[in-house]
């Protein structure tokens, strides 16, 4: 019988009330014994509504309190605090980004192993039914040579921060591309392998980019452009086509449909797992518990975990590449001597 797994939360801003916090509940092995926040009066608000024994502003001064730690803080210190706690052994699952560079990424994956910690990133879509069930039917190479792919990800922000660090170029690194297209771009190279080429664009002009394009050649000949959004929805899917079959993968509904070439019919539905005859959507919960299960397990067996570090950096190195390589993306209510670099 193993004693339950002491866990701090560090930041505490809505990724750990409206999802870690809801999603440790049902995760028996698990006991949150620290809150970290610079909002004190936050984090105790939290710890009084899930029973959290203790409350602070540091960490460093609570070592003997946790086992593992769920870092969930503005994007510029996931690699700092995480390569602090992982050399002091303390198991870590980083919120997503893993880091804003390959080096940060680097340093981190040594720590785990200095620290001989378990490092996992918490991109939850990889426990998504449809994006499993995508990535199975191309491993078994059932569209036949893959051709091209879209896919579009966008809508209104609407997340509800509890800081600006999000709208910072210097804490978030970035924009859509680092906030919601690491998740977009961990799927896209889980499912289609390594990039060959590419180009990118955004609106960036000296702020962080609330939309950005990005057309890409992968090593295995696939051709085809990833689009993300702040400030208009998008259709919202993936579409892969191959030689065989299209594939059209609603990731957030889990919802799929195919359409096989000469054929003037498809096939729409919902991925079930096994033999199960009707299951409600996966919520945002409901993926963090799962990423949240997979951790504690490599943690306590020593398997493998799912998403590690070496897994989290494949989508941060092309999202740093996209940034150093950036083109001005052309929009339509732009003017004219603005596309041209004249004054307004």
């Amino acid at each position: 019988m193993y004693s339950k797994l002491r866990l701090a939360i560090i930041g505490c801003g809505a990724v750990a009330e409206r999802g870690y916090l809801p999603a440790l509940i049902g995760l028996e092995s698990v006991e949150v014994t620290l809150l970290v926040d610079r909002n004190r009066f936050r984090a105790e608000g939290l710890a009084r509504q899930y029973n959290v024994p203790y409350v602070a502003e540091d960490y460093t001064q609570h070592w003997d309190k946790v086992d593992a730690a769920i870092v969930a803080l503005p994007h510029f210190l996931h690699a700092p605090v995480s390569i602090d706690l992982l050399t002091h052994g303390v198991h870590v699952l980083v919120e997503k980004p893993m880091a804003l560079s390959v080096v940060e990424c680097d340093a981190m994956i040594q720590a785990a192993e200095q620290g001989q910690a378990v490092l996992a990133v918490g991109l939850m879509r990889r426990f998504q039914r449809s994006v499993q069930f995508t990535k199975e039917i191309l491993d078994a190479g059932l569209l036949g040579l893959i051709e091209s792919f879209d896919i579009q990800e966008g809508f209104v922000y609407n997340w509800p921060v509890a800081s600006n660090f999000f709208f910072r170029k210097e804490t978030a690194g970035g924009g859509v591309l680092v906030d919601t297209g690491a998740h977009t771009l961990d799927t896209l190279l889980w499912w289609l392998g390594d990039v060959a080429s590419f180009e990118y664009f955004d609106d960036n002009n000296g702020g962080v980019e609330a939309d950005c394009e990005l057309r890409l050649e992968m090593k295995s000949g696939a051709r085809g452009i990833v689009k993300l959004s702040r400030t208009h929805n998008l259709r919202g899917t993936a579409v892969i086509r191959g030689a065989s079959v299209t594939l059209e993968v609603a990731p957030h509904s889990n919802q799929v449909k195919v359409r096989p070439k000469g054929i003037s019919f498809e096939i729409v539905g919902q991925v079930l797992l096994d033999s199960q005859q009707a299951q409600r959507e996966q919520s945002y919960v409901d993926l963090l518990s799962a990423s949240l299960a997979d951790w504690v397990k490599a943690v306590r067996t020593g398997s493998f975990v799912t998403i590690s570090g070496v897994e989290g950096l494949r989508s941060v190195a092309l999202i740093e590449a996209c940034y150093a390589q950036r083109q001005p993306l052309i929009l339509p209510w732009m003017a004219p001597d603005i596309l041209q670099g004249g004054e307004q």
